[in-house]
């Protein structure tokens, strides 16, 4: 991999002289309208657009917000203004700009761009072109820039399997295997013909020119036979020394494994029949609870012509109670039928109590930012972005309204998502969950909104059952509010979580 220096060629030269004017162009900033010019974010592979990042564009020079660019590239960050500076996480590596400051550490390593990193009302904004050409060679993707077209095109390389493992069970095999990264159950494909087992992964690569790693075998399986089908897809074929009576994979998402089980053995004694029935029905999606926020005294967001987020949120709570239970044969229940005030702990514990299987907030958001439009579901966990923090402390300030506090104070940032996830074994489900909601609501509502994020809210601390927040939009843009206020919208909505809630409900029965 070929290594820049300081001394490296940039994509355009800039003269001192435009350097010193643009600084001063920026020193001018508050009294001078900035050109706002989006720059399109699209994944090169499947040519679907990810994002859009809005730009600062001084004599022909694009800057975009450095959390930004952070968001779309779904890289971790801190930043420090007494510092000056935004950290850029990745797993191997930091990378940091500091603002009037054109150099770039990354690691041990120093690299120089011609333009400055700027600060202006709390943001850091990076000259993206010039940005991207210097840490190149050191993240683990490649970007493109079209400057003509505006386009940043990713390129995130293919998922490497480097290992398989075979453990013999008491009725069958199971496969362990293993990937530099998590494969969603929708990229892998199991198929077996003339005696071998065909695992086949899309966006998966194996490197056939080094030894697949393989533990374990044996008389049942005693070959494994790895393969780069194409660009896109990889296959591992195992020769089956035995009949398989049944497969079925899983896909463990933190340890990054793929589990095939395979059952060799017809019977199964009835007392174990009995505990497996038993744990079935502990998976079963019986009864959810819903969640209308706020209430009563605490009236959530207001939107720009009045409009109240606890009377949304009801609103949209009780089309979707009626679409459930239209669509299956389950309870639904809400925490609250009218407009009263219900403390947060009060919430997830009513769906303790009435042994909930499935546990939803429903919200509408406000930003100050008044272009900020569209949907976000969101499950517990620490906040990756400003905009996921600025979003959990809003809806957890509304604690104000309660009688009493005692239940938050030992709650600090930290200690309150390490509490929670102690107490939740259903981190992973609330994920899925939430992915399939959020599925559900760009393809009713047309509109990509802001996907599926983590943060700490404390109306889902406590749940003993998968557990989601859903933004419904931000009430604080006019055109939200309006569809907020609009019934066939409401509807809209209901419909798209009745539909991600029978995803759910599908796979969640199937474990």
């Amino acid at each position: 991999m070929t290594r820049h220096n300081k001394a490296d060629a940039h994509p355009r030269e800039i003269s001192i002289f435009k350097l010193f004017r643009i600084a001063f162009i920026f020193l001018l900033f508050n009294a001078m309208p900035a050109f706002v010019q989006d720059i399109r974010v699209i994944d090169k592979k499947d040519d679907k657009t990810l994002t859009t990042l809005s730009t600062l564009e001084m004599e022909g020079y694009k800057f975009v917000k450095a959390r930004d660019l952070a968001d779309a590239l779904n890289i971790d960050y801190t930043q420090n203004f007494e510092t000056k500076q935004f950290i850029f996480l990745f797993q191997q590596i930091s990378i940091i700009v500091t603002a009037v400051n054109p150099n770039i550490i990354i690691g041990s390593h120093i690299k120089q761009m011609p333009l400055e990193t700027l600060l202006y009302h709390s943001n850091f904004y990076i000259p993206i072109q010039y940005f991207l050409h210097c840490v190149q060679d050191f993240i683990p993707f490649q970007v493109e820039f079209d400057t003509k077209q505006n386009i940043l095109y990713i390129s995130r390389p293919a998922n490497t399997i480097v290992k398989v493992g075979i453990e013999e069970k008491e009725n069958g095999l199971l496969l362990r295997i293993i990937a530099t990264d998590h494969f969603p159950l929708d990229d892998i494909y199991l198929s077996e013909t003339n005696g071998w087992l065909y695992v086949d992964f899309y966006g998966g690569f194996i490197d056939t020119l080094s030894s697949l790693h393989v533990k374990g075998l044996n008389k049942k399986i005693a070959s494994v036979i790895p393969f780069q089908l194409s660009n896109e897809s990889a296959r591992i074929a195992f020769k089956l020394g035995t009949k398989i009576e049944e497969k079925t994979v899983y896909s463990e998402e933190q340890s990054q494994e793929t589990l095939v089980s395979l059952r060799t053995e017809k019977n199964i004694s009835q007392d174990l029949l009995v505990e497996l029935e038993k744990e079935r029905e502990k998976w079963k999606i019986d009864l959810i609870i819903i969640d209308p926020g706020h209430g009563g005294r605490d009236p959530g967001a207001i939107g720009k012509n009045g409009t109240y987020e606890k009377k949304i949120t009801l609103e949209i709570a009780k089309k979707l109670k009626t679409e459930i239970e239209k669509q299956l044969d389950v309870k639904v229940l809400l925490t609250r039928n009218n407009d009263v005030f219900l403390p947060l702990e009060r919430r997830t514990k009513y769906a303790n109590q009435k042994n909930g299987k499935l546990f939803l907030s429903i919200h509408a958001d406000s930003n100050p930012h008044r272009g900020l439009s569209g949907h976000t579901v969101y499950f517990m966990g620490p906040a990756k972005t400003e905009e996921a923090r600025r979003a959990a402390q809003l809806e957890n300030s509304v604690i104000r309204f309660e009688d009493t506090r005692n239940h938050y104070e030992e709650l600090s940032d930290a200690s309150f998502i390490l509490a929670a996830n102690a107490q939740n074994s259903f981190n992973k489900e609330s994920q899925a969950f939430a992915s399939a909601v959020n599925d559900e609501l760009k393809n009713e509502t047309g509109r990509n909104g802001y996907g599926v994020r983590q943060a700490g809210f404390y109306v889902l601390y406590g749940a003993s059952m998968p557990n989601i927040l859903i933004e419904t939009g931000f009430l604080s843009n006019s055109a939200n509010e309006l569809d907020l206020n609009n019934k066939t919208y409401q509807q809209k909505i209901a419909r798209a979580i009745c539909q991600g809630i029978i995803k759910m409900k599908s796979q969640f029965e199937a474990m």
